[in-house]
């Protein structure tokens, strides 16, 4: 017989509303595609966001992120693929009231399908910590394979996932040979139906702390084991402890038959003892000369009572037994051992002097009423009653008790007995156990508190890094672009302020030639000949377009200069209004000298599609940065077009495009024509230190920086939009104004 509990992924083609847990779960359960917007969602994931479904497939799954978690929530993404299995993460979710609620996310790629498939649990306010490993750690490995007990591991499907060295030392068999078969398949047929019982309470989220059932060996005998086990945090796999019971078990039939056996043997001797005492008192009125033959039955008598009670005191179990009106008549060495009464004979009315009675949990104390022998006089049975027994003198002891009324043959109650077994040691045993789990579990949690604790602070320091360069990059890029232009602007101020009196004094010299002209009309021959030579009337008419073509390029120049002096913006370090376009211009004007015609090169086009949109709160230096940081990429992705088949053809164009969204967001279109990128560069674009250039011509730092500028420094976002062969489009989304720290 196999079973297969849950089916934990869907057959190729299956639908996701097909799947038989989807709905019934509490977490949120989604399914993303390629793109990353929500395909599936269930109904707890509505209730716990407040969308609907219809809502949310018309976002995609990272609108939602808090924006200080967008770039973890990006990064761990990037780690999914198909070989690398489930990822776990946690980041803040916006709910459609606009609240945010901390949630805890595990996905897994299907690359066969091309979808993500993602659970998240909302956590409370003060985020958890750690989570729950799937493997031991390796400084609890030891224990995990030096412990007698049985750990393990089970997945939702009824199989085995891992088991310690215990399980073969116990059944027999090899861990491979538990693994390859369910295991409902090891458990007695008696027990099956139990033990699935048990089994479908802890996929509901019920622990248990105490299970029996009996698991065949590889000879084909079985152990009793007695069970501990719980559902993973990550609702994954169940965690399970089994500790081999048999000799307890056997111990507790045998402790059965025994009482079985006295029972029997004291109703016998009851019998017996009646039937003699009806035949000696018979005896009496009949035969008085037989008063010897009396005696020597009494003697006979008195040899059974010895006999009995040499019998009771090598039992271990302690049995006690009373009459019908409540007085004790029969008690073995046991009794008087597990409730501390002295060797003396002492009358049992003063046996309450020397031990208390407390019920299971050692706290409750038992009433007159409850006493298991009361009971049994009142005509109940007890069955496996657990007491605790406080002597006044020596340790509680645990004790459990079995026993029952006695009736005569016409159905009569004359009595009562129970049987007692002293369980102190194996529920020590149990507490042991107990507690060495949980300091084992809290050692597991503050190991994984560190590990948790150094990769955030990993990640901080690659964004520390960035960060670094970024600043040395701009501070050293800001002077040399100030440095330049201070030092050009002085020439070309001196040149361009005298330009206008040249041209006064040019235009004074050659109104005092046409007087000349016009008054000397015959110049001596010197004069004529060198009129002739210089050609004065193209001098007359070219001079000036000479002096205001000089005019125009030191304009140029001086806007060149403005232009630099506007990118570096070296005293611009603070949050301020901001002209966007003038940005973009400042920086196109830097780029002229890639995006010109040259030799060889078409050059390339731009386009620009500037919208209607305020001034925006932001920190300009930085934007430009991000800004010039995309364009030089997209210029260096437009470059590569020559050459390349049914690519080279095309004319390479820049599209810059900008457009206010909603009254509170300013987004910024920077598309061009080039090769486009694959899904797996596409992914790791926003990465440090990542580039497909070759070695020398890139960093890889370029867009990892204008992604922290925009997400991090100005609250926004940096979405690439790319296919292969069909371009590649940076969409910069900022808000007007930037919120408070």
């Amino acid at each position: 017989m196999s079973i297969k509990i849950v089916e934990l992924e869907c057959d190729a083609g299956e639908e996701i509303l097909k799947f038989p847990f989807f709905d019934l779960s509490d977490d949120l359960l989604c399914v993303i595609n390629s793109n990353g917007d929500f395909q599936h969602i269930n109904g707890s994931g509505e209730k716990i966001l407040g969308f609907r479904s219809s809502e949310l497939q018309q976002k995609s799954f990272l609108d939602g992120v808090h924006p200080e978690d967008r770039f973890s929530t990006r990064e761990q993404l990037a780690q999914l693929s198909e070989n690398l299995g489930a990822i776990a993460f946690e980041n803040r979710y916006q709910c459609k009231n606009g609240d945010y609620k901390r949630l805890s996310w595990k996905a897994q790629w299907r690359g066969s399908e091309h979808l993500i498939w993602a659970i998240a649990r909302e956590l409370s306010p003060v985020p958890a910590q750690s989570r729950e490993s799937l493997h031991p750690a390796e400084d609890y490995q030891a224990f995990f394979d030096l412990s007698l007990d049985l750990f393990c591991t089970v997945s939702f499907d009824g199989y085995f996932r891992s088991l310690n060295p215990a399980w073969e030392k116990t059944l027999g068999f090899t861990p491979e040979e538990l693994r390859s078969t369910a295991f409902i398949e090891f458990v007695h047929p008696q027990d099956h139906q139990s033990t699935l019982t048990e089994f479908v309470k802890l996929l509901q989220g019920c622990n248990t702390y105490s299970f029996e059932n009996r698991y065949r060996c590889k000879n084909g005998d079985y152990r009793w084991l007695l069970w501990s086990a719980c559902l993973g945090r990550d609702r994954q796999y169940i965690y399970a402890i089994a500790h081999d019971i048999t000799e307890r078990k056997y111990a507790e039939i045998e402790g059965d038959r025994a009482y079985e056996e006295t029972r029997t043997f004291v109703n016998q001797l009851e019998v017996k003892l009646q039937s003699r005492s009806l035949a000696f008192n018979s005896a009496i009125y009949k035969l008085q000369n037989e008063i010897a033959e009396r005696r020597e039955t009494e003697k006979s008598l008195e040899k059974e009572r010895e006999f009995l009670k040499a019998l009771l005191n090598t039992v271990d179990a302690g049995i006690i037994a009373g009459d019908a009106k409540g007085n004790l008549i029969l008690f073995n060495r046991s009794i008087r051992d597990l409730y501390g009464l002295p060797d003396d004979s002492i009358p049992p009315e003063d046996w309450l002097n020397y031990y208390d009675l407390y019920q299971g949990d050692g706290m409750t104390p038992i009433s007159p009423e409850q006493i298991p022998l009361k009971r049994a006089l009142n005509g109940e049975r007890v069955n496996k009653e657990e007491i605790v027994i406080a002597p006044k003198v020596g340790e509680p002891r645990i004790a459990v008790a079995s026993g029952e009324p006695i009736f005569d043959e016409e159905g009569d109650k004359i009595g009562a007995v129970i049987v007692f077994h002293d369980i102190t040691e194996s529920k020590q045993k149990a507490l042991a156990l107990q507690e060495s789990a949980y300091e084992k579990n809290e050692l597991i949690q503050s190991l994984q508190n560190q590990a948790e604790q150094l990769q955030n602070t990993l990640q901080e320091l690659q964004r520390t890094q960035t960060q670094l360069i970024q600043s040395e990059k701009m501070s050293s890029l800001g002077q040399l672009v100030a440095g330049v232009a201070h030092e050009i602007n002085n020439p070309v101020n001196f040149i361009y302020g005298n330009l206008a009196h040249v041209n006064d004094y040019l235009a004074d010299l050659l109104k005092l030639l046409n007087l000349y002209q016009i008054h000397y009309p015959e110049p001596v021959q010197e004069i004529h000949e060198f009129q002739e030579d210089i050609d004065l009337d193209f001098l007359q008419s070219d001079l000036p377009k000479l002096l205001n073509s000089m005019k125009v390029g030191a304009e140029r120049i001086r806007q060149i200069v403005l232009s630099l002096r506007n990118f570096s913006r070296l005293n611009e370090a603070d949050c301020k209004p901001a002209d966007i376009h003038e940005g973009i211009d400042n920086t196109l004007l830097i780029l002229h000298n890639r995006l010109r015609e040259k030799s060889g090169n078409l050059g390339i086009s731009v386009v620009k599609e500037y919208g209607k949109i305020p001034r925006i709160e932001c920190y300009p230096a930085q934007l430009n940065q991000a800004i010039i940081n995309i364009m030089t990429n997209a210029i260096d992705a437009l470059e590569t077009l020559k050459g390349k088949e049914g690519l080279s053809e095309k004319t390479p164009t820049l599209r810059i495009r900008t457009e206010w969204l909603d009254n509170q967001w300013v987004a910024i279109h920077i598309e061009d024509n080039g090769p486009g990128m694959t899904p797996e560069v596409k992914e790791q674009i926003f990465n440090p230190f990542f580039t497909t250039k070759p070695v020398g011509k890139g960093t890889g730092l370029g867009l990892s920086i204008a992604y922290q500028i925009i997400s991090h420094k100005h609250s926004g976002e940096l979405i690439c939009n790319s296919e292969p062969g069909q371009g590649t489009e940076f969409v910069i989304q900022i808000p007007l104004k930037q919120p408070p720290l």
